[in-house]
């Protein structure tokens, strides 16, 4: 591609996302990224109580809990991180469904090195009151810890989930993991 052309498609890429096109490309990612997270932690659910409701790892025989944990963090990663930054180029299938892309704040494509801060830094772990996947390294973290970090970092990360919500809500819908990660969401041309 020449630069022009590159010029153009960033220009293309510059209007930011609405609030309500984000909004709903988080829905549909904090769902569908929480069912790919839980899968493993549903499976050995089922083969220690017959159930796949006891999502809780901390309560699994050892070592099935930080076996689940970690596999559901690989299920995790993937989604979250590996799609948009391998599959499909700045868009998680949220934000692919409603044309959305994330990019860097010139408007230029994102790197993996930048998709894997701006999600898995930024997201799950700082921001992580609310995506399954925080919890599920929340639980590991104690695991093989034997230090009682769920509810403590749980709390921090919805202080910083609402502060991050009032940012893009705010100043020119910028949350907490795009400005870490120098990134902005666009609409897809």
């Amino acid at each position: 591609m020449t630069k022009a052309a590159t010029k153009r498609q960033s220009a293309a890429q510059t209007a930011q996302a609405s609030l309500s096109r984000r909004f709903f490309a988080y829905l549909i990612d904090w769902y569908v990224g929480g069912l790919a997270t839980a899968l493993p932690v549903a499976f050995f659910s089922m083969r220690q109580y017959q159930t796949v409701q006891n999502q809780n790892i901390m309560q699994f025989t050892a070592p099935y809990g930080v076996v689940a944990g970690v596999l559901a963090l690989i299920c995790a990663v993937l989604y979250y991180a590996v799609i948009p930054a391998c599959v499909w180029k700045g868009q998680t299938p949220g934000k692919r469904m409603l044309h959305l892309k994330i990019v860097h704040t010139d408007g230029t494509d994102v790197t993996a090195g930048t998709i894997f801060l701006r999600q898995l830094v930024g997201i799950i772990v700082l921001e992580g009151g609310l995506v399954t996947a925080s919890t599920i390294w929340h639980q590991v973290a104690t695991l093989l810890t034997g230090v009682e970090l769920v509810k403590p970092l749980m709390y921090v990360g919805m202080v910083v989930s609402v502060i991050s919500a009032l940012l893009v809500a705010a100043r020119n819908h910028t949350a907490i993991h795009d400005r870490l990660a120098g990134t902005q969401v666009v609409q897809q041309a």
